[in-house]
């Protein structure tokens, strides 16, 4: 917790300092700071880059077993896969709705991002600001049990609040507090501890471009709740943007897509090599 508040406080308490690194070229006073990150997501922790109104993003998102599996089973790829697809849509610059599908647990999630907060060039605004509520319905066949889940055992909530600040046209980092509640828990679900409805986080994640449409990525969420097998979440990737499509490429800890799955799921040791591969495809359409 003290390396966390460390970078919390060198991130937002030194503004001189950070906006000194801008690019020194502003071209209109007070317009927003565009593209802090590549995509709407840095590997899995959602970012604050917005939807322009008319705008659809598509995304295939995918993760593998561990590695650990070795060269029998292709290092994970035979083992493990979770996968999710999304849509989102812009139905204003600042707003955009959306839904998504996993299939580990199997649910359906249903999501809106609103940009409240905009950094801007002149720095009159030092950082972005989104917020971002979903829902999710698990629609996993629970027929084993004693007491099969009712429609409203199957609901999850998430609540995020992306903060971000892109330091220079090659730097930014962002914080994403959350909170997730699952309405009914229990071993049958992909979740650390089957005895806890409410999860807790504040997510750190970044990119470094060290190319012109190359990006290396990081997110790190540590353990905040008080859960059984519940471990810190590492992931380190590489952003790849082509046109209108970014593809990202990441190592993580957790097979885990979807928010609530993200901050709640179980985690393995990334010094243990108890980290999987996986992959994020994102589309941008313009279809008005």
């Amino acid at each position: 917790m003290k390396i966390l508040s460390s970078i919390i406080l060198f991130l937002f308490l030194t503004p001189e300092i950070l906006f000194a690194q801008l690019e020194r070229q502003r071209t209109v006073v007070g317009q927003p700071v565009e593209l802090t990150f590549m995509a709407p997501r840095n590997i899995n922790l959602l970012t604050v880059e917005p939807l322009s109104k008319g705008e659809l993003h598509y995304s295939i998102m995918h993760t593998f077993g561990e590695v650990t599996g070795g060269a029998r089973n292709l290092w994970g790829v035979d083992q493990g896969a979770n996968v999710r697809f999304s849509f989102e849509y812009g139905f204003g610059d600042n707003f955009s709705v959306g839904f998504g599908r996993s299939s580990m647990d199997k649910v359906y999630d249903f999501n809106a991002r609103l940009a409240l907060l905009r950094q801007k060039r002149d720095g009159s605004m030092p950082v972005s600001i989104s917020l971002a509520p979903s829902a999710g319905i698990i629609t996993s066949s629970f027929g084993f049990l004693d007491e099969d889940y009712s429609f409203s055992d199957r609901l999850n909530f998430t609540l995020a609040a992306p903060i971000a600040r892109k330091f220079s046209d090659d730097l930014s980092l962002m914080i994403v507090p959350t909170v997730v509640h699952f309405n009914r828990v229990g071993a049958e679900l992909n979740i650390a501890d089957p005895n806890v409805n409410t999860y807790y986080s504040v997510g750190i994640g970044g990119r470094y471009k060290f190319a012109a449409r190359t990006a290396l990525t990081f997110q790190y969420i540590p353990p905040i709740t008080n859960a059984d097998n519940l471990d810190a979440n590492i992931g380190i990737g590489i952003d790849i943007e082509t046109g209108g499509h970014v593809f990202q490429m990441f190592f993580t800890t957790s097979r885990a897509l979807n928010e609530s799955y993200l901050i709640a799921g179980e985690n393995g040791n990334f010094f243990d090599r108890e980290f999987r591969f996986g992959f994020n495809i994102n589309r941008l359409f313009r279809i008005r």
